[in-house]
């Protein structure tokens, strides 16, 4: 917190020094080639696409399991959504049937860190962005997170693994793609930018996580092996690798009431991984990707973050071996 109070004394509030220096350490952490930090997730996917220069009418390829803004914009800017379905165990999209649908470029969305082969995008041969907002940390094979697009995004909002209060980096991790986003860095005004006070706080995570994610590792194997006596089970990275820590995801085999009921009696609060999602929202039909509603349906999500108390752990270890 001292780095958001020493941003408040220097009254400095627009975007400046405190965001370019949330910026360079972001890089520096995460391995971006380079990386801008906007006001939103909305914005930063906005000017992913904006940078592709696609047809108008060309469609893009997405995950119903995404937040619903990501199906709004994409048609708001005048291409056409083309829902991927995930796998309802695994949750892993769906990937062969980008290119059978025609799609000029894909969105990609990993729910908890579950990354694809990224062969397989690579065989696509079309643009992807990727959203990594629930990747931290998380790698398959050797590949980390962040890496498997042209440009990937990662939310600061609240409840994200690293928060600012709100925004959005959109980076990428390759030299090829880098000058387009440095011209896009330099053409943005500054009410599109983070502010510093944003990137204080931003600041203030980064310093902290390498802790951080210690103590979510620590958390995430106590929880998984308490769930191992259950009927219920969580997700796990296809291959050698890891999950991402967002938070700790149960696919259950009961009913999600009865789960969220229990675990409130125990002053636990859970809630169901997908709300608004795309495929959750009011019109989406039922007979389409029906792996994604088995996972929207079924999977329930408990807290998984470094200042949980060791009390307060057992408690939600508790909690999930005794899910009914």
């Amino acid at each position: 917190m001292d780095t958001v109070l020493s941003c408040l004394v220097t009254d400095s509030v627009g975007p400046g020094d405190y965001t370019e220096k949330f910026v360079k350490n972001a890089r520096e952490v995460f391995g971006f080639d380079t990386a801008i930090a906007v006001r939103s997730p909305y914005l930063a996917l906005f000017l992913a696409l904006e940078r592709l220069g696609l047809a108008k009418d060309s469609a893009i390829g997405l995950s119903p399991l995404a937040p619903a803004y990501q199906a709004g914009l994409v048609s708001s800017m005048g291409y056409k959504p083309v829902f991927i379905d995930h796998d309802a165990d695994t949750a892993l999209p769906e990937i062969e049937t980008v290119r059978a649908q025609g799609c000029a470029a894909y969105i990609l969305f990993e729910p908890f860190g579950i990354l694809p082969e990224k062969a397989l995008l690579d065989e696509l041969g079309i643009p992807v962005i990727e959203d990594a907002s629930q990747s931290l940390d998380a790698q398959r094979e050797g590949i980390r997170a962040g890496t498997l697009g042209n440009f990937a995004l990662c939310g600061l909002e609240q409840g994200s693994p690293v928060t600012s209060g709100g925004g959005a980096l959109l980076f990428t991790a390759h030299k090829r793609d880098a000058s387009v986003l440095k011209n896009c860095a330099e053409s943005l005004g500054g009410e599109l930018l983070l502010t510093d006070y944003n990137a204080a706080l931003g600041l203030a995570q980064l310093r902290n996580l390498e802790k951080s994610i210690e103590r979510r590792r620590e958390l995430e194997a106590s929880y998984r092996m308490e769930l191992a006596r259950t009927r219920h089970h969580g997700f796990d990275q296809p291959g050698e690798g890891r999950t991402g820590l967002w938070s700790f995801a149960v696919i259950l085999e009961s009913g999600m009431k009865d789960a969220i009921i229990h675990a409130k009696r125990n002053g636990i609060e859970a809630a169901p991984a997908f709300e608004g999602s795309v495929v959750m929202g009011q019109g989406f039909p039922e007979s389409t990707c029906p792996g994604a509603r088995s996972l929207a349906m079924r999977c329930l999500l408990f807290p998984l973050h470094e200042k949980i108390s060791s009390k307060d752990a057992g408690t939600i270890a508790k909690v999930l071996a005794t899910l009914p």
